[in-house]
């Protein structure tokens, strides 16, 4: 059932901040301008706002929920206009912490055993707060200290709320605006509600938790606090504190002693662990989730946690994107344009041509810079800009891909301004390549399928004849086929004809019977017609 108060809500904001002036070109968009002045929010004016300061204080006023959708839109700059991305990329999550006297009864109602057995101490005072959840410091009974990350108690329902009446405005985006389809709100949205909702089990974070931990537990790079699992659930993660330097406390990172430039340069070669070796990357890495090791300054160590959002590539997006990867090394553009064609990302058709000589004026410059003045950020923006121009929507995955690694880089920099991000991470990309596409991944993937072709071997003589044969009746089994759904055709309108007359001549024996049932009789009678048309 649709939240029909939250839906009057947001169409209050919408027309506080005309947010339908921002819709594209539509037969229908005057109207509903003009229908939007008959409440009177919108009789205030927006004053010196752009396109997308409206849409930021729009969400802002609608709530943490819609907050971090607009977050996730600030990435979709395949899809979005710069103005508004970077409108929204400046939306801040503040909410206030709930009670933590509840926090505390909600990790004891959690717990399999008393509470007072597993923890020696708990603060109901939080360490920071969010609009998903919050966390509260402890100790164990074995002296270990500890933070717990409680989920709000009343935020399912609000993020079930408000996912529907997204849904609701993206349905009907897609059914007025002809030209959103290339923006696929509906996917979008869809998208969100795995995303947010994810967020809202903390088990699947504890998962992604302790996968990454694995990936490096003997590892100088990354360093990812352990998960209680004994103690945490859906609603409640224990895991170990961590006492780190925030990321962007530049000062402090420099008075521990630490080599500004081998810390960034272990912040890529962690980025391209995780995805080119593990394939499991901390795809929420910004400031607040991101920590440093002060115990070994002459190796430094990134600690890291909350990894609600983590991304994953399947095999097929791995392969799209060594083709990719492959083909701008060769400066085989045509190759690129076909890795990108094949992929099925374009949501119109693409003038082939057009298409790739924009590639080649977007990849050629960064091709001849030189490396250690290479910028990620500016190249995934262009990217971005090529994409929505031939209304190329690319997975959400990559999406988080490229977020990730537009963080790192600028991580990085504000770290060692002079950071060399491609030549830092290439030799670990170069050796995945490698390891994909190189001679001895290619002998050992024909390998394992010899087994398999092997037992095949023996059929092949008899499959081939088959399939000749099988060529050489194709026209005639084609006519044949034609001809026997012509008849089924043909006999099921028989069928269809036979019944309909059936329906005739039992609502005229009715009419016959009872001149008053002619309504009856009329229906049966059109029923006829149209059959016979038919």
């Amino acid at each position: 059932m649709l939240p029909l108060t939250r839906i009057l809500v947001v169409t209050h904001v919408v027309c506080r901040y005309r947010l339908i002036a921002l819709l594209p070109a539509h037969p229908l968009r005057h109207l509903l301008l003009g229908l939007s002045f008959l409440i009177p929010s919108s009789w205030l004016g927006t004053g010196k706002l752009s396109e997308g300061e409206r849409l930021q204080k729009a969400l802002e006023q609608l709530g943490p929920i819609f907050i971090k959708f607009g977050q996730l839109l600030a990435t979709r700059q395949d899809m979005l206009p710069p103005e508004w991305t970077r409108a929204l990329a400046q939306l801040q999550d503040q909410v206030a912490p709930f009670d933590g006297e509840q926090a505390k009864a909600l990790v004891e109602a959690s717990l399999q055993q008393p509470f007072d057995e597993v923890f020696a101490d708990f603060d109901t005072s939080p360490l920071a707060a969010a609009s998903v959840a919050q966390v509260h410091p402890a100790t164990l009974k074995n002296g270990q200290q500890v933070v717990a990350k409680v989920l709000r108690p009343t935020i399912r329902p609000v993020v079930e709320r408000d996912l529907k009446v997204m849904a609701f405005g993206a349905r009907w985006l897609e059914r007025l605006w002809r030209d959103a389809r290339y923006f696929r709100p509906v996917q979008v949205v869809e998208d969100y509600k795995d995303i947010i909702l994810g967020e809202l089990d903390l088990s699947a974070e504890a998962r992604n938790s302790e996968a990454m931990r694995r990936h490096f537990l003997f590892s100088p790079l990354l360093y990812i606090p352990a998960i209680h699992l004994e103690y945490s659930s859906s609603t409640v993660i224990i895991m170990d504190r961590i006492h780190g330097i925030p990321v962007n406390d530049i000062e402090r990172i420099k008075a521990a002693g630490i080599d500004p430039k081998l810390l960034a340069e272990r912040g890529v070669e962690i980025f391209f662990s995780q995805v080119f070796r593990f394939n499991l990357f901390h795809a929420d890495m910004h400031p607040g989730n991101i920590f440093v090791n002060p115990e070994h300054p002459e190796s430094p160590q990134y600690m890291a946690v909350d990894a609600a959002i983590a991304g994953r590539l399947s095999k097929e997006d791995l392969n799209v994107l060594g083709r990719m990867v492959l083909a701008v090394m060769r400066e085989d553009y045509s190759g690129l344009v076909d890795a990108v064609i094949r992929a099925g990302w374009n949501r119109a058709p693409i003038d082939r041509p057009r298409f790739e000589r924009a590639v080649i004026d977007l990849v050629e410059p960064v091709r001849s810079a030189q490396l250690d003045q290479l910028e990620f950020a500016p190249l995934v923006m262009k990217l971005f800009d090529l994409a929505r121009r031939y209304h190329i929507e690319m997975p959400v995955q990559y999406i988080l891909l490229m977020k990730t690694l537009v963080h790192i880089e600028g991580l990085g920099r504000s770290i060692y301004p002079k950071l060399d991000i491609w030549n830092t991470g290439r030799p670990l990309l170069e050796a995945w390549m490698m390891a994909e596409y190189g001679p001895s991944a290619t002998l050992k993937k024909l390998q394992n399928r010899l087994p398999e072709w092997t037992a095949q071997l023996p059929d092949m003589p008899d499959l081939i004849r088959d399939g000749l044969e099988t060529l050489r009746d194709l026209p005639y089994q084609q006519d044949r086929l034609e001809a026997r759904m012509e008849e089924q055709l043909v006999r099921h309108r028989h069928k269809l004809l036979a019944g309909f007359a059936g329906l005739g001549c039992a609502g005229t024996a009715l009419w016959l019977a009872n001149p008053y049932s002619w309504p009856l009789s009329a229906a049966a009678l059109v029923l006829v017609s149209w059959g016979w048309r038919r």
